[in-house]
């Protein structure tokens, strides 16, 4: 292993480590007032001044603008629907539902850039599939509530994205995540025109923090993903973003002591088996 590959898969377990208990934070933050819209509104709008303060517009790296906005608002929508789905659903089954975004890259990818499916790919979509429908089956019925939606639509989006970022992998870091934090602050603000709009139900100090140390840290962890994403092959940052996967399943237990039923952790198990096949044999 390289210098450079070390540096990217460390930065790129760190971030998705890190994003495996950012629950809590936000859990905390919305006990004191603040719903999931506006904690994701006010977290990515400092992201979004972290990102212009640090980096310096280059010229030739930002791409059609059209690709700008389709990254902008498949960001909003990612990150939005995750954060809402977090704060009101299980830690574990909301990562979990996230992460069949492998499987809907690589169907996205048949479709729109002509990608085959081999028989790996095509048995660990099976697999991935078959774990949904375990974790989501529920006294012989099989339930989707709003929040495990939500999960589901947040990680198609990000699926979406990655899809947009194969068919054009010229695109600077900086553009990726500028594009991400102000796509959630356009999402985040047309979410809560559509849903009467009042101001967070809290002081100052919760507001921010959110602000502040949330945007920091949302562009810290963001930052280390986009860099270790880049750096790295598909099929090796794949299977690394699913360390997310160990750490929100370790944070729920020991912060909430959630122990997982015989059902929830098979489903888990072929869940967590497909997206690896998909990632390891669709890059």
């Amino acid at each position: 292993m390289t210098k450079k590959t070390a540096l990217a898969s460390g930065a790129l377990l760190l971030g998705a480590g890190s994003w495996g208990v950012l629950w809590y934070p936000l859990r905390a933050l919305n006990h004191v007032g603040l719903s999931g819209l506006w904690l994701a509104l006010l977290m990515y709008a400092g992201a979004a001044a972290a990102s212009l303060l640090v980096f310096r517009p280059r010229r030739g790296t930002h791409g059609p603008l059209g690709i700008w906005l389709a990254l902008a608002v498949l960001g909003g929508v990612t990150n939005i629907g995750f954060v809402v789905a977090l704060l009101h659903d299980d830690v574990l089954r909301v990562t979990l539902l996230f992460y069949l975004s492998p499987v809907w890259s690589v169907l996205a990818a048949r479709v729109a850039l002509g990608e085959r499916l081999t028989a790996p790919v095509m048995t660990g979509v099976s697999c991935a599939l078959l774990g949904v429908l375990i974790l989501l089956w529920r006294q012989a019925s099989l339930t989707l509530n709003f929040y495990d939606a939500l999960a589901l639509l947040s990680g198609g989006a990000f699926a979406l994205a990655n899809v947009v970022l194969r068919a054009y992998p010229g695109l600077a870091l900086e553009t990726k995540l500028l594009a991400t934090f102000t796509g959630v602050v356009a999402v985040g603000i047309l979410a809560l025109a559509f849903n009467t709009p009042t101001l967070p139900q809290t002081h100052g100090l919760p507001v921010l923090i959110a602000t502040v140390a949330g945007g920091l840290g949302i562009f810290a962890i963001t930052f280390l993903v986009q860099y270790g994403v880049t750096a790295l092959p598909v099929r090796l940052s794949s299977v690394l973003l699913l360390f997310e996967v160990v750490t929100a399943a370790f944070s729920q237990h020991l912060l909430l002591q959630g122990v997982l039923g015989a059902q929830a952790l098979v489903g888990a198990l072929v869940v967590a088996l497909g997206a690896t096949l998909v990632a390891i044999y669709g890059a």
